[in-house]
C-alpha cells in the first residue's frame, strides 16, 4: 500500500509511506499498527498574501473555519493471481486500484498546541474503476498544531514583502519573477486578480501552469536558509551594525565607551574605524568598510610680489578593491546547503561578475525543467483522459492530484526544485555579497564628491549644474591583474561601481529636514568633521529588485552649506552618481595572462633555459637579488595570497573597458553634445546602460574621447597604460572626479596617483596637454620619495617601502617604475 498527501496548491501528491498491511476480514478490537509516518502540511488561509501560495482553481471557499491543510490518499494495488503449478503463484491480471481519501480539516478542532489525541479512524476503500465501496482501510490519527514554539496569536497575519529583503535592497531580481514559482521568498507575487484575467499573455498561461505546481523550495531547504545561512548573514550584518554605529557615536558622547586601541599601531588594528589597513581584508567584521582610503590632493600657488594665490587643486581618492574578500572568491553558496548536493558547486566561483553571468545561466536551466514538466505534465492528462471518460460514467469523480510515481514527470520536477534551490542560494549568497561591496564602493564615491565639491574650482567653472542635470561622473581605474585572487576582484568592483548608479546624492543644511520621513533617529552622525554632521541612507519607495534606487541625505554644518555650496546643488537638489570604470593590470602577472602562460611556469621555463618567445623577457631574472627560487617573487606588501595562480580571463580587462568607454561617452555627448553625435540640441541626460533605455543610442566616439577610443583598441591583449591615462585626462575635463585602486591602494596605486600629480603639475606649468615625458617622470620621481605615499605604506602595513622587488618592477610600464631607493625584496613580517 502507498499512502501520499494531495495539497490543496498543487497538483502533484507527495508520497508519505509505502508498505505492507494485513488484510482483515473484520474490524479489529486493538489494531496493531503495520504502518506508521509523520508528515507536516501547512495550514493555508487561502489568501495568497498570507500564504505565498495560490490555491488551486475551484478549492477557495470550500472550507467553511477558512483553513486548508488537503487530504491523504491511501491505494493498494488490485492484482489477481493464478496457480501455475502447486509450487508457483503468478499475477494474473491488475485492475484498478483501491483507494481512499481522508480530508484533514475536520481534525483540526481535535488539535491542540502541543498535544493531540490519537482518534481512530475508518475510511471507505473504493474501487476506483466502479466507485463501489469494496471495505474499510483502518488508521490512527493523531493531529498536533506546531507553531514553532510561537502561540497562534503571536504570528503575523502577513507575510513581510519581499521589497524590504536584502535581495531586493541591494538591486537584484531573483529571476524566478517571470516563473512566479512559489515560494516566493525573495519577490513579492502577483496579485491573485491578475492570475483570474479571462485572456492572458503567454507569461500569465505560464505563470497559472506553475501555480498549480506547489511549492518548489522543500521545507529541509527553506529549513536550512532559515536557521543556517541566512541566519548566519543577518547576524552578521546586525552585529556590525551595533558596532559600527557605536564606534561612531563613541567619538560624539563619552557615555558609549568602545575597546581603547589607541596603543595599538594602525596597520594592527581590527576594530571599526575611518581608517582600515589593508591587511584587515579577511576580517569579516569589517567588510563594508572600504580600506586604505586617502583623499590626496595637491595643489599649486602662485607666489607674485610676495603674495601667494592659489591656482590650481588636483584631488583623487586612493583605495584597495572594493571586493568581498572575506567571503573570498572560491565555490560560493555551496557548504550550508545540504539539499544542493555536488551539482552546486559546478563553476558558481569567483567574484560578482562570475557569479552574476551563472546565476543566469542556472535561471535558464531552471525555466528549460520547467518547460520539461509542464509538456510531461500535460501529456500525463492526456494520457488519462480515456479512463477518465470511462470512470466519469460509472460515477467515480477522477481527481486532480497526479501520483508521485510517474517517471517523466518525477524526473523533471526533480531537476525543477534541483535547479530552484541552486538558484535561490546563490542568488542569496550574491546579496550579502553585492551589500559588502557596495558599502565600500559608496564610501569611496561619496569621498570623491565631497572633494569635488570642497574644490571650489569646479564650482566657478560652472560644474555643479552639469552635476545636478547629467549625474556626478566618477572614475574608477583599477590596476588590478586579471588572475587568481585579483580576477575575482575586478569582479567584485566592477558589480559594486555598476550599483553606484542607483544613488541620488542630497546636501541638507544641518537646520533644515528636507525629507519627511527622516526623524533624526535614522541619521548617523559623523564625528570629528567640522563639516559633515550627519548621513542618512535610504531606500526610495518608488522601486524595487533591480529597480531599487537610494537616496543618500548629507547633513552639512550650516555656514558652509550657505557658503560653500552652489546653488544648483542647494534646496534638495539630487545628484545622481554617474560611475564609470576602466581597469588595466600593470604587472607581472598582467603580462602572463596576456602571454596566455603562467607566470610561475615560465620563470621555471627561463630557470631551465627554456627562454621565452615573445619580444619582453625577464631579463636576467636569475642574478637578481631576493629572487632565490619562485616562491616569493610577486608580493604586494601585506600579500599572503600567491594568487598570481589560478583562472585568469585575458578578456575581462578589454570588455570592461569598451563598456566604461561607452558609459563616459554618453556622458560627453550628453554634457557636451557635437553635431556628429547628439541628435537633439536639448542636451538630455546620459544613458547609463539598456535598463535605463532599452535601445541604446549608437553614438560616435567624442572628440574629446578620440584619444581614449584608440587606446582602447590597442589594448586587447596587451598591457596599455595610456587606457588608464586618457580615461583620467577625459574625466578631469569633464568636471568628474577620479579614484585609483589595486588590491591593496598602497604600491602600483601609488605609483599611479604620483604619475597623475606630477602631470597635473607640468601640464600646469606648460599650459598645454602634451608635455614633456622625461619632466613629468622627473616629478613622479620626486613625489614617490618625498611625498606622502611612502607614509601611507608604513601607515597601511608597517613598513616605509613600497613592496615591489626588482622583478616586479621590471615589467611594470616605465611611467608606474619605482623608484630603486624605494622598494623592498622581500615581503615584511607584518
Amino acid at each position: 500500500m502507498s499512502v501520499s498527501f494531495q495539497r490543496h496548491d498543487s497538483i502533484f501528491e507527495e508520497g508519505i509511506i509505502t508498505g505492507s498491511v494485513p488484510l482483515l476480514d473484520q474490524s479489529p478490537t486493538h489494531p496493531n499498527e503495520a504502518m506508521k509516518a509523520r508528515f507536516c502540511p501547512r495550514i493555508m488561509s487561502g489568501v495568497p498574501e498570507k500564504d505565498g501560495f495560490e490555491l488551486l482553481h475551484g478549492v477557495p471557499g470550500t472550507k467553511p473555519n477558512g483553513k486548508y491543510v488537503g487530504k491523504v490518499r491511501f491505494e493498494v494495488e488490485n492484482t489477481s493471481y493464478a496457480n501455475v503449478d502447486d509450487n508457483l503463484i503468478v499475477p494474473s491480471a491488475q485492475s484498478a486500484p483501491i483507494e481512499g481519501l481522508l480530508e484533514l480539516e475536520p481534525y483540526l478542532e481535535q488539535a491542540t498546541a502541543h498535544e493531540g489525541k490519537k482518534v481512530p479512524v475508518l475510511v471507505p476503500a473504493i474501487d476506483a474503476n466502479t466507485g463501489k465501496r469494496t471495505g474499510t482501510f483502518v488508521l490512527v490519527l493523531q493531529v498536533r498544531a506546531l507553531l514553532n514554539g510561537a502561540s497562534s496569536s503571536q504570528t503575523s497575519d502577513t507575510l513581510p514583502p519581499a521589497s524590504l529583503g536584502l535581495v531586493s535592497v541591494v538591486g537584484l531580481d531573483t529571476l524566478m519573477e517571470d516563473l512566479a514559482l512559489a515560494p516566493s521568498l525573495d519577490y513579492d507575487p502577483p496579485s491573485s486578480t491578475s492570475q483570474q484575467l479571462p485572456s492572458a499573455t503567454a507569461v500569465e498561461m505560464r505563470r497559472r501552469q506553475v501555480a498549480t505546481m506547489g511549492t518548489f523550495l522543500t521545507p529541509r531547504y527553506l529549513q536550512n536558509q532559515a536557521d543556517v545561512v541566512r541566519s548566519n548573514v543577518t547576524s552578521a550584518l546586525c552585529d556590525r551594525y551595533d558596532k559600527y554605529y557605536n564606534s561612531v557615536i563613541s567619538g560624539i558622547s563619552p557615555a558609549v565607551a568602545i575597546e581603547d586601541d589607541s596603543h595599538v599601531e594602525l596597520f594592527e588594528r581590527r576594530s571599526p574605524r575611518p581608517f582600515r589597513p589593508s591587511n584587515s581584508r579577511g576580517d569579516e567584521l569589517l567588510a563594508g568598510i572600504g580600506f586604505n582610503v586617502h583623499c590626496q590632493g595637491i595643489s599649486i600657488d602662485v607666489l607674485q610680489n610676495g603674495a601667494v594665490t592659489p591656482a590650481a587643486v588636483h584631488y583623487s581618492v586612493t583605495h584597495g578593491a572594493p571586493a568581498d574578500h572575506a567571503a573570498g572568491f572560491g565555490f560560493q553558496g555551496v557548504e550550508e546547503s545540504p539539499d544542493l548536493g555536488a551539482e552546486a558547486s559546478s563553476g558558481a566561483r569567483g567574484g560578482l561578475r562570475r557569479l552574476e553571468m551563472k546565476r543566469v545561466e542556472y535561471a535558464k536551466e531552471l525555466e528549460d525543467s520547467i518547460s520539461g514538466l509542464i509538456r510531461s505534465v500535460g501529456e500525463h492528462f492526456k494520457m488519462r483522459a480515456q479512463v477518465a471518460s470511462a470512470r466519469q460514467q460509472a460515477g467515480v469523480k477522477m481527481s486532480r492530484h497526479i501520483p508521485p510515481g510517474v517517471p517523466a514527470i518525477a524526473h523533471y520536477r526533480s531537476k525543477a526544485i534541483e535547479c530552484a534551490q541552486r538558484l535561490n542560494n546563490l542568488t542569496w549568497n550574491i546579496a550579502a555579497r553585492r551589500a559588502n561591496c557596495f558599502s565600500q564602493a559608496l564610501g569611496i564615491a561619496v569621498t570623491s564628491y565631497l572633494a569635488s565639491l570642497s574644490d571650489g574650482s569646479h564650482a566657478s567653472k560652472g560644474y555643479a549644474s552639469i552635476w545636478q542635470r547629467h549625474g556626478y561622473l566618477v572614475t574608477f581605474e583599477g590596476l588590478l591583474s586579471a588572475v587568481g585572487k585579483e580576477l575575482g576582484m575586478i569582479e567584485d568592483a566592477s558589480i559594486a561601481v555598476q550599483m553606484l548608479r542607483k544613488v541620488n546624492i542630497v546636501l541638507v543644511s544641518d537646520d533644515v529636514n528636507v525629507s519627511s520621513n527622516n526623524g533624526d533617529s535614522q541619521r548617523v552622525p559623523v564625528a570629528h568633521s567640522p563639516f559633515v554632521n550627519w548621513v542618512h541612507l535610504a531606500c526610495v519607495t518608488n522601486g524595487s529588485h533591480s529597480k531599487t534606487q537610494y537616496r543618500l541625505e548629507i547633513g552639512l554644518n550650516p555656514s558652509y552649506y550657505q557658503n560653500r555650496v552652489p546653488e544648483p546643488l542647494k534646496n534638495g537638489a539630487a545628484v545622481r552618481l554617474f560611475p564609470v570604470l576602466f581597469q588595466m593590470g600593470v604587472d607581472i602577472r598582467q603580462w602572463g595572462v596576456n602571454a596566455g602562460r603562467n607566470v610561475s611556469s615560465q620563470i621555471k621555463d627561463k630557470s631551465k633555459g627554456g627562454g621565452l618567445s615573445t619580444s619582453e623577457s625577464f631579463g636576467d631574472a636569475q642574478n637578481i637579488p631576493g629572487n632565490e627560487g619562485v616562491g616569493g617573487l610577486i608580493n604586494d606588501g601585506d600579500d599572503d595570497d600567491g594568487d598570481e595562480v589560478g583562472t585568469a580571463d585575458n578578456e575581462i580587462g578589454f570588455q570592461l573597458n569598451v563598456d566604461g568607454f561607452r558609459k563616459l561617452n554618453a556622458y560627453a555627448h550628453s554634457v557636451n553634445p557635437t553635431v556628429a553625435g547628439s541628435a537633439a540640441a536639448s542636451s538630455t541626460p546620459p544613458i547609463f546602460d539598456s535598463s535605463e533605455q532599452i535601445q541604446m543610442q549608437n553614438l560616435p566616439p567624442h572628440p574629446l574621447l578620440v584619444p581614449l577610443s584608440e587606446s582602447i583598441k590597442a589594448s586587447a591583449g596587451k598591457m596599455e597604460h595610456s587606457v588608464l591615462d586618457h580615461a583620467a585626462a577625459s574625466c578631469q575635463k569633464l568636471g568628474g572626479g577620479s579614484t585609483i585602486f589595486c588590491k591593496s591602494g598602497k604600491d602600483r596605486t601609488g605609483m599611479q596617483v604620483t604619475f597623475k600629480e606630477a602631470q597635473f603639475v607640468q601640464r600646469f606649468i606648460d599650459r598645454k596637454d602634451a608635455v614633456s615625458s622625461e619632466e613629468i617622470f622627473a616629478k613622479a620621481t620626486t613625489l614617490r620619495i618625498h611625498g606622502n605615499r611612502v607614509p601611507i605604506c608604513e601607515k597601511n602595513a608597517g613598513e616605509a617601502m613600497y613592496a615591489f622587488n626588482p622583478l616586479q618592477a621590471q615589467f611594470m610600464p616605465a611611467m608606474l617604475k619605482p623608484p630603486p631607493i624605494t622598494t623592498q625584496w622581500k615581503k615584511p613580517e607584518t
